[in-house]
């Protein structure tokens, strides 16, 4: 009986990225593999590589030669953004991009049988590709992909390079899904997308937007948490906030991708709003919601930031008091426009912003967690990290550390009282 073939994958990047790892994966254990640990000999090895950043290329091409020196005759298979616009295929053996990846089982399985592994191209316009109900999936949370794609071509970013314009996934498929994933136990849903905020855009149809599909998925059963992934503060309309507040599974956590505090380096960045706009946003949120968790990125060091745009970034934060604020250096990516920019940023002066920026963020992340204090939350519970210690988040994204007094299953929801507040995490006990 000829032994089983094994797969390995790895996963960098975005939550996307993760939701079609665990599609894929679901295509190789129905085809017969078995799946063991990446650091483990397989036969084949799948990354899902990132390009979002210099450092997420160069974990990418990290990950593709340690699979090669695990098992120097494996198959080595690199998917996603670092596979279109990067240099996978020099550490790779196969190459699928973000159009085909649901073909990436059917071409590894050509390659093992030595034919030629070709992706099926079309002359049509790309679309959205399917890749099937993923009813069981790596996180406690599960995604929902509903989106892929960006059409706004922000000066820094090379996604829409990668990922290619907006296509949006067929609304039958999404329900149908969601159905799914709430029969198979999974309280939280996490809309995901490249753009989020542009679902629906290319169907042309009325009432297919993010917020009315929340709605939607707010009436099926098993589902108690709905939770956004980024959004856009000019696509936060009165109606968007309407629906947001009329919807009782909606997680009041909405992050909205600042990047800079400064109106100048924002339309150098061309986003498309200006502080005074995010300041609306952020205020018509608070007004809807009580003390809802609000979430940012932030780019220091982006070419012709002065001393005193990066201090408005800092006064516009302070302003905003972010729930949590990810970080990034402004990094160069090749074929974008703000690669060809004047007036770049020494690397060490990048380094000293990001640590302030860094430091700002924990002072507000502390500030927001020490008004959870003495409130009881509701707490996804994640993982066990003791006897009868465990974590999670609540509907707001604050991370917590928990006492419990009976056994908990990851999935749960269960009610934490706040008790002491630390910049990284909420400290509690089970009421």
């Amino acid at each position: 009986m000829e032994q089983k073939k094994t797969a390995a994958f790895h996963t960098l990047g975005c939550k996307t990225n993760h939701y079609e790892t665990d599609a894929i994966r679901m295509q190789f254990a129905a085809a017969g593999f078995d799946l063991v640990e990446f650091r483990e000999p397989a036969d084949v090895y799948i990354i899902n590589t990132c390009s979002v950043t210099a450092e997420a290329d160069r974990k990418s091409r990290q990950m593709l030669r340690r699979a090669r020196q695990v098992n120097p005759k494996a198959l080595v298979v690199a998917v996603g953004c670092q596979a279109v616009i990067g240099d996978a295929a020099k550490w790779a053996d196969l190459v699928v991009d973000n159009d085909h990846k649901s073909q990436t089982c059917r071409m590894v399985l050509s390659c093992l049988a030595g034919e030629k592994a070709g992706q099926r191209e079309t002359d049509e316009p790309p679309h959205y590709d399917e890749l099937g109900c993923i009813d069981r999936q790596s996180e406690t949370r599960a995604y929902l992909k509903i989106e892929d794609g960006c059409d706004q071509f922000c000066t820094y970013c090379a996604i829409p390079l990668a990922r290619g314009r907006v296509r949006s996934r067929g609304r039958k498929q999404i329900v149908t899904e969601a159905r799914a994933l709430a029969l198979a136990g999974y309280k939280e849903v996490v809309l995901t997308g490249i753009h989020l905020c542009s679902f629906g855009k290319d169907h042309g149809l009325p009432g297919h937007t993010v917020m009315e599909l929340a709605l939607e998925l707010a009436d099926i059963e098993g589902i108690e948490r709905i939770r956004l992934g980024s959004l856009e503060p000019r696509f936060l309309t009165d109606r968007f906030v309407e629906l947001a507040a009329s919807n009782p599974y909606l997680c009041p956590h909405f992050h909205l991708s600042l990047q800079s505090g400064s109106d100048k380096i924002l339309r150098s960045m061309r986003r498309s709003y200006q502080t005074d706009q995010f300041r609306e946003s952020v205020a018509a949120l608070r007004q809807a919601f009580a003390d809802p968790g609000l979430t940012t990125d932030m780019i220091v060091g982006f070419p012709g930031e002065t001393e005193d745009e990066f201090a408005d970034s800092l006064a516009f934060c302070r302003e905003m008091a972010f729930s949590r604020i990810h970080v990034f250096r402004f990094s160069a990516r090749a074929g974008t426009a703000a690669a060809r920019m004047p007036d770049v940023v020494p690397a060490g002066e990048k380094t000293r912003r990001s640590h302030e920026m860094n430091q700002l963020a924990q002072d507000l992340s502390g500030a927001y967690h020490a008004k959870q204090v003495g409130h009881t939350h509701a707490v996804l519970v994640e993982q066990q990290l003791g006897n009868d210690l465990y974590s999670g988040y609540t509907p707001e994204y604050v991370p917590v550390h928990f006492h419990a007094a009976r056994q908990q299953r990851p999935g749960d929801i269960v009610q934490v009282k706040g008790l002491q507040a630390k910049p990284e995490i909420l400290l509690g006990a089970q009421t």
